[in-house]
């Protein structure tokens, strides 16, 4: 049978005749899964029902689906719950979908259960929302970032009436309501204390359950770090991430006598003083009707930057325009074609996480916006629209701790930049922080991959051993290759 259609109807149960229920919110099952290395796994699949909202009178009710699996050790530590990032991503869907998430699935259950869920309002929660609202961009005409925030806010005005008309509570999808779930699960599953590990918005949610539940949790692993007052980015601290990444290439063999003078940075810089100079058309060689245009050039400034995969496609892009070739800005933004939105999770989260007023001044003056662009152009065109209920300074306040917590966090990491990790460990005084050098916004799989002590390290952490870890662990060298060689 389907494992979606068993899993809907495992859903679907009533708590009256769910085939195992435990508590009245809570409904199980067991069910073999396909992973994503094509065998089957046994689970316990089931659905906790919680509020929309805590707050006033009840109301409805949202249903958050999860899988247990039971550890495989005869004495196994504090249960491990596992916090998708996103917000909105599914951990249900990662295990059956990618193989590296099936094999830290698989460590982890070597130390203790671990459980998987999906947050209210994503993956395979319901409800699951989504905004199916979409608009077509003009044809032949420069990115224009005042067209994009008129169009986005019309299109995120319609979601959001969309889902108010069927009784939805948009303000209730927020990360202290979603605190709470995870409480709220790991009493329905019996556990006195969990430990949790998050990367991305799931570090972000992993500190505010920190800060809310704390008799709750026996310890934390973290990456990707997002702090409660880190949803709005820092530019400057984006622009540093971006030099180090550019340090790395300009100091390669294969790239050194490619690169300008000044670095990659400055040619990028040259490239934009020259398409204001030109009205961002004349002085190119490259499809007169394509759109290019100087906003768009500092929306992809970091385009692909600290790919390793792919380390030679930034500077490649950047080295391109400023020898006048724009091929991959007028992909980018052909590939734009059809404007759509975000699920309302992200609005949702992200907007009532907020930013702190000191904060916002801070990065409304940067002047690395002038190379880079707004990098909040999205919170500060589309949360004004959006029935988000700002969760207020103590949210945002930094989270001062005892439970042991380490964070892993890439130098590279252009999404969450190093420098939120270092400030988020300042205050948690039983923490640790390994700065992944080279690693990315990933560096949790980094670390497994490449640090030959990774598993043991960490797994010794997670059974609540005495550990000590390195401040650094350096990745092997990516391979950068001469400019155009791969073409």
């Amino acid at each position: 049978m389907n494992r979606a259609l068993i899993l809907g109807s495992i859903l679907a149960l009533a708590p009256a005749v769910a085939s195992s229920q435990v508590g009245a919110a809570l409904t199980s099952d067991s069910l073999t899964v396909t992973v994503a290395d094509g065998t089957p796994l046994l689970v316990e699949a089931g659905a906790l029902r919680v509020p929309e909202t805590r707050r006033g009178e009840p109301g409805r009710t949202l249903s958050i689906p999860y899988y247990r699996i039971r550890s495989t050790s005869d004495t196994p530590a504090a249960p491990i719950f596992l916090l998708a990032g996103g917000p909105g991503a599914s951990w249900l869907d990662q295990l059956e979908r990618y193989e590296s998430s099936l094999k830290e699935v698989r460590f982890y259950r070597t130390l203790a259960d671990v459980v998987l869920f999906d947050q209210r309002g994503g993956g395979r929660a319901e409800p699951a929302m989504s905004c199916e609202e979409s608009r077509a961009l003009p044809s032949n005409q420069q990115f224009d970032l005042d067209w994009v925030a008129a169009a986005g806010r019309e299109l995120l005005s319609a979601c959001r009436d969309r889902w108010r008309d069927v009784g939805a509570d948009l303000s209730a999808y927020n990360t202290v309501e979603n605190a709470a779930d995870v409480d709220a699960l790991r009493r329905a599953l019996g556990y006195d204390r969990v430990t949790l590990v998050g990367g991305s918005y799931g570090s972000h949610l992993a500190l505010a359950v920190m800060r809310a539940y704390p008799q709750s949790i026996e310890r934390v692993l973290m990456f990707g770090v997002e702090g409660l007052d880190h949803t709005w980015d820092d530019p400057a601290a984006r622009l540093s991430t971006l030099r180090r990444i550019a340090a790395t290439a300009e100091a390669s063999p294969e790239l050194a006598s490619h690169i300008p003078e000044g670095g990659l940075l400055a040619a990028l810089q040259m490239v934009l003083d020259r398409l204001e100079a030109s009205g961002a058309q004349g002085w190119r060689p490259t499809d007169p009707g394509a759109a290019v245009s100087p906003a768009l050039v500092r929306w992809l400034a970091g385009h692909q930057a600290g790919n390793r995969n792919r380390p030679n496609a930034w500077p490649e892009f950047i080295l391109d325009m400023y020898h006048g070739d724009f091929s991959v800005a007028e992909d980018a933004a052909r590939s734009l074609g059809d404007l759509s939105m975000d699920d309302p999770m992200h609005y949702s989260m992200d907007c009532a996480s907020g930013i702190s007023p000191e904060r916002a001044t801070r990065y409304a003056a940067d002047p690395a916006r002038a190379l880079i662009g707004d990098v909040n152009f999205e919170y500060a065109a589309f949360c004004a629209v959006w029935p988000a209920r700002d969760l207020g300074a103590a949210f945002r306040a930094p989270v001062v701790s005892d439970i042991p917590t380490l964070i892993v966090h890439g130098t590279w990491d252009t999404s969450t930049p190093i420098e939120n990790a270092r400030e988020v460990v300042a205050t948690l005084r039983n923490g640790w922080l390994i700065e992944v050098e080279g690693g990315t916004h990933g560096a949790l799989g980094n670390l497994y991959s490449h640090w030959e002590s990774a598993y043991d390290s960490v797994g010794a952490f997670l059974r609540g051993e005495t550990v000590s870890f390195p401040t650094a662990v350096t990745l092997p060298p990516v391979q950068f290759s001469v400019p155009g060689a791969a073409h």
